[in-house]
């Protein structure tokens, strides 16, 4: 099961980052930008847990790679792009680059931080390591910051546009895929909340549902925005 889940992940997490990509090559906003490399660190972090899964274990390397790529970047980054469709233009590019300080510090930690490998065979049914292997100060406590502030800016930018699309009275399919959106990064907050207080738990269960859950909005609400335009041209 846990072999299945994070193939399946992977292949939807990369499927997803190629095609944010080719919006951004196309359309060139920054915020595709922004999103398609938060997909692409994510696309990275869950090829990490694969590999682990294939392996049978988790090794310093692969851990490192999923706590940098996944734990650190994703939320933060996913927020920095969502702000550049709600926020000022100022405040979306410092919130930017204070994502890249914090992602960049972040990073360092996880590399020069000690693991202690005999810990990583502590896992659960679903095969992640369930101790706490990095210490809370400054890791950890720098990944909680981060994925606070990245899901509380990606969640309230969905929610926001959602109310924002209700007011104005737009085709139900647009809002409903803005709100999968917002419900996938609730999922995701949710579920690295509850882990960073105590176990993973079902934590590729709740990545799986929520890149999907966020993939399906997106897909509906672009396709829809696409088709639209389309048919406004034609007639």
């Amino acid at each position: 099961m846990a072999l299945a889940l994070s193939s399946i992940n992977v292949l939807i997490s990369a499927v997803f980052t190629a095609v944010v990509f080719r919006q951004w090559m196309q359309r060139r906003k920054l915020q595709q930008l922004l999103w398609s490399f938060a997909l692409l660190v994510w696309t990275i972090a869950v090829a990490a847990e694969l590999s682990a899964t294939i392996q049978g274990e988790w090794t310093a390397f692969t851990y490192r790679i999923y706590y940098a790529f996944g734990a650190l970047m994703v939320a933060p980054w996913l927020g920095a792009g969502s702000l550049f469709l709600i926020a000022s233009r100022r405040l979306a590019k410092g919130s930017a680059i204070f994502v890249a300080a914090l992602s960049l510090v972040g990073v360092i930690l996880i590399a020069v931080s000690s693991v202690d490998a005999s810990r990583l065979t502590f896992t659960d049914s679903l095969g992640f390591v369930e101790v706490k292997i990095f210490p809370l100060i400054p890791v950890r406590l720098l990944i909680i910051i981060g994925n606070a502030l990245g899901s509380v800016a990606f969640v309230g930018s969905a929610l926001y546009s959602v109310w924002s699309l209700w007011r104005r009275d737009v085709p139900r399919q647009l809002t409903i895929g803005v709100l999968l959106i917002g419900v996938g990064g609730l999922v995701a907050a949710t579920a690295h909340s509850i882990g960073a207080l105590g176990g993973p738990g079902l934590f590729r269960v709740s990545e799986l549902a929520a890149i999907s859950l966020i993939f399906g909005g997106y897909v509906l609400s672009t396709f829809f925005v696409r088709s639209r335009s389309m048919a406004t041209q034609l007639t």
